[in-house]
């Protein structure tokens, strides 16, 4: 893999460059996050860099459907309790905010309930932070949009002087890898994100789409929790992963591209970074990335597990031989969800949740139009009960095979 952090020669494109912070934290006891915290925000430039006293900030964790922090689904409380300490104490008003996943209604039970689940109440309270339930939305224009020129954002969102993002690293089957970027999905609320996935149905267009809520909201500030991130088929179903650090950057292609190169994806694998690198947002050979802090080297965790749907390279690029081979037959070797009725408690989130509206309810047990499935995985990812597995058909096993064969 070639160096994550290389000079710029005299050829290279003119990006500016972006600083990354990577800080060691082996723990989640309170102490090591919040100094591990405090430094990678130090060397970036420190806090007031980033906002100013008397303002209001928006946090942005990872909630997606408020799972426990053992899960590793969403940003363990103590990265966030670290983040608006600091925030508290350089004088600012916080709250946190988030919208849970598409197939769940964005109500505020559902969101206390959310909260709870991933201890952020208790964060809230212990900091005097504030808990957003106002369920409202705008849709607002998004004049610097590439293929989304109104986006519908959260009411918090808009309101606030400042957003900081604090995300988990995760592998993802839609987008390969979850970040920065993919955080900033959770400003859309709710149900309102089943027709962006309509809309926006393939991988690249999905890319292009979160770019343009980021490029819209203009975060200020990522922190990413990394100490435990997901591997294998994530952003809900895969396995818990040590990795040791946190991560910070003002920039979040850089922090992302970071992350992915940290746990050896390929960033233009990650069809945001992909975007990033088509609107000259990131480099990708990986110049005009300023690394500072812990070595690299020695925090990155090569065998991380990718998810079942990246196995082979991104489904978007352009392929080698083999490469090009499973893009001619995609739909045949990306694996397709099925039912695992045995687990299903019947709680239709996976049938709310499809924006292509291929799932539908047999009594208590869902069905999947396959003519209609469009791969998102959303299913999969909304699904707790771990009732919808992914599996290729046999055409999409044997093209695996071949593919593991030409890599042997």
């Amino acid at each position: 893999m070639p160096d994550p952090i290389s000079h710029p020669g005299p050829d290279a494109p003119k990006i500016p460059e972006k600083t990354v912070a990577l800080v060691r934290c082996d723990t989640y006891e309170r102490d090591d996050v919040f100094s591990a915290v405090k430094r990678a925000i130090d060397l970036c430039g420190g806090i007031g860099a980033f906002v100013t006293p008397g303002t209001t900030v928006l946090v942005k964790p990872n909630l997606l459907q408020g799972l426990t922090p053992d899960r590793c689904v969403t940003t363990h409380p103590e990265v966030l309790h670290a983040v608006i300490r600091l925030l508290r104490e350089h004088g600012c008003r916080v709250i946190i905010a988030d919208s849970p996943a598409a197939g769940i209604p964005y109500t505020a039970a559902n969101l206390k309930r959310a909260y709870t689940g991933a201890g952020y109440d208790t964060v809230a309270g212990e900091l005097g932070a504030e808990l957003n339930t106002d369920t409202g939305f705008t849709l607002v224009p998004a004049p610097d949009g590439v293929v989304a020129r109104q986006l519908p954002i959260i009411n918090p969102a808009l309101s606030a002087d400042a957003i900081v993002v604090v995300s988990k690293l995760k592998t993802h089957m839609w987008t390969c890898m979850s970040g920065g970027t993919k955080n900033l999905f959770g400003l859309i609320p709710g149900l309102e994100k089943l027709s962006l996935h309509a809309r926006f149905p393939t991988e690249d267009a999905f890319g292009q789409m979160l770019l343009d809520i980021n490029t819209l909201v203009r975060p200020r500030l990522q922190v990413m929790d990394a100490v435990f991130g997901m591997e294998g088929n994530g952003p809900t179903a895969g396995h818990p992963r040590k990795i040791g650090v946190i991560l910070a950057s003002a920039d979040y292609c850089a922090l992302d591209a970071t992350a992915a190169r940290l746990i050896g994806i390929n960033p233009m694998e990650v069809c945001t970074i992909a975007a990033a690198a088509e609107r000259g947002l990131y480099a990708a050979d990986g110049t005009g990335i300023r690394l500072v802090g812990d070595d690299f080297q020695q925090c990155t965790v090569p065998d991380y597990r990718k998810p079942a749907s990246y196995q082979g390279g991104r489904r978007g690029m352009k392929p080698s031989v083999p490469l090009a081979f499973m893009q001619a037959v995609g739909r045949l070797y990306v694996p397709r969800p099925e039912i695992d009725a045995s687990r299903c408690k019947g709680c239709r989130k996976c049938e709310r949740g499809c924006p292509a509206g291929a799932i539908t309810m047999a009594g208590n047990v869902p069905q999947i139009d396959r003519q209609k499935c469009i791969r998102c995985f959303c299913c999969h990812e909304m699904c707790t009960d771990a009732a919808i597995r992914l599996r290729r058909s046999r055409t999409g096993r044997l093209i695996a095979w071949l593919m593991r064969a030409e890599g042997a």
